[in-house]
């Protein structure tokens, strides 16, 4: 299913609906009423007035919208070349990649890789949703490795004109276009079909199509997903994602630099720009920056060892992950914020500007501040695949795979 040409796209697609905030919620919803915010995020208010849960309300409105010709489904069965245009940082990308189904499987399959934990409660909220309407409305962004012969087929598709676009909140530019020819699909699901597969974004959304289709075993339809495939070889650009700590019993930065000075060599800095320099280390090399309440400071790594001691059983890959380094060694070890504590969204602020994680200590809501260079896609499959999962908020895929380029209503398949 797809919103009708007729529409303008923009006014329509959102982000992921869990990177929504309530005012991107409100801004969303009043572009159109026919924008999927409505059925992603339903409002309880409204319907409440309709005397429904609002897990039914948006199954209402689906079908509703159906009706009236905004969303249709494609008349051929295929896949979508999605490619997305943007700048950052004064360098312009572009990434192309592809929306299409995708058979779930069990974690213990190996097909699937997870590499990070999922929490309950948004995953029943989006069962909900899904048992209500039994649409996917969202994407899974999964990375697969691609030896050109998928990239082939996509790269020829887009030689056409695209079928829809629609520019984002973050002025990024999305194209889609409909790989309809029955050669070319099974070629690209051939190009696929012995590919293990690497979970970049979308972890609660994949266990959710997971959870319905163990729920509905008979259900053909129920067995598939849908998703957007990226090749792991491309430009891909991943965010660092910065941490504010807060309610440390005792905190005093004089013991955190005395028991960093246990694992790490200490640099004192002037500028954050100094910090965020210092991170960008060697490869091999694990360096945080920090900011403890008045100084900015380095902290490198001494070896493997300080890590290989305290998580023994960890594999090589995990414990050279910068972000690891600082939860394990730091953030729980010296600060005494439990894992608990950190998947419970207590102790741990995240902030994909440095100046946020910086201002939030100045303004008093935290106690120090971190900064880390992005984890990197080989780093993601590498950990994947030794069955690992990584600390909360290790990645930030960039830019995210807006939500109502393609949807999935499992009672409209043939």
């Amino acid at each position: 299913m797809r919103y009708s040409p007729k529409v303008n796209l923009g006014d329509h697609v959102t982000q992921p609906y869990d990177k929504i905030t309530p005012q991107m919620r409100a801004a969303y919803g009043a572009r159109s009423p026919h924008n999927l915010v409505h059925l992603i995020l339903p409002d309880e208010a409204r319907a409440a007035e309709m005397g429904v849960d609002k897990y039914t309300m948006a199954a209402r409105l689906f079908r509703q919208w159906c009706a009236e010709g905004v969303l249709e489904r494609d008349a051929r069965p295929g896949f979508y070349p999605y490619r997305q245009t943007f700048e950052l940082n004064g360098k312009a990308y572009t990434r192309t990649s592809f929306i299409g189904l995708c058979k779930v499987e069990d974690y213990s399959r190996k097909i699937i890789f997870p590499h990070e934990r999922t929490l309950a409660k948004p995953k029943a909220d989006r069962l909900s949703l899904l048992r209500a309407g039994r649409v996917h409305y969202g994407l899974i962004f999964f990375l697969y490795e691609d030896d050109g012969a998928a990239q082939s087929i996509i790269d020829r598709c887009m030689a056409a004109p695209a079928v829809a676009t629609a520019t984002d909140d973050y002025k990024v530019k999305n194209e889609l276009w409909h790989l309809s020819d029955q050669a070319a699909v099974q070629s690209l699901s051939a190009a696929l079909s012995d590919r293990q597969l690497f979970i970049a974004d979308g972890h609660h959304r994949y266990e959710t199509s997971l959870n319905y289709a163990r729920e509905n075993p008979r259900d053909e339809h129920a067995q598939y997903t849908v998703a957007l495939f990226l090749n792991i070889k491309s430009d891909i650009v991943v965010l660092p994602t910065h941490r504010s700590v807060f309610g440390v019993a005792g905190y005093d930065k004089n013991e955190l630099h005395r028991k960093l000075g246990e694992s790490f060599d200490v640099k004192r800095l002037n500028t954050l720009d100094e910090v965020i320099a210092a991170t960008n280390a060697p490869a091999g090399t694990v360096c945080i920056g920090g900011f403890d309440g008045s100084a900015f400071f380095s902290a490198t790594l001494k070896g493997d060892g300080p890590m290989a001691k305290a998580m023994p059983a960890k594999p090589a890959e995990w414990r050279e992950l910068d972000v690891a380094v600082l939860h394990t060694l730091v953030i729980e070890r010296i600060l005494g914020i439990t894992p608990e504590r950190v998947e419970q969204e207590a102790g741990v602020g995240y902030h994909r500007d440095p100046k946020e994680a910086l201002e939030a200590v100045a303004g008093g809501r935290a106690n120090c501040a971190f900064f880390l260079r992005a984890t990197r896609p080989d780093q993601v499959c590498a950990v994947a695949r030794k069955g690992e999962v990584m600390p909360q908020k290790s990645t930030d895929f960039y830019p995210k795979a807006l939500s109502g380029l393609a949807l999935y209503a499992l009672d409209m398949q043939e």
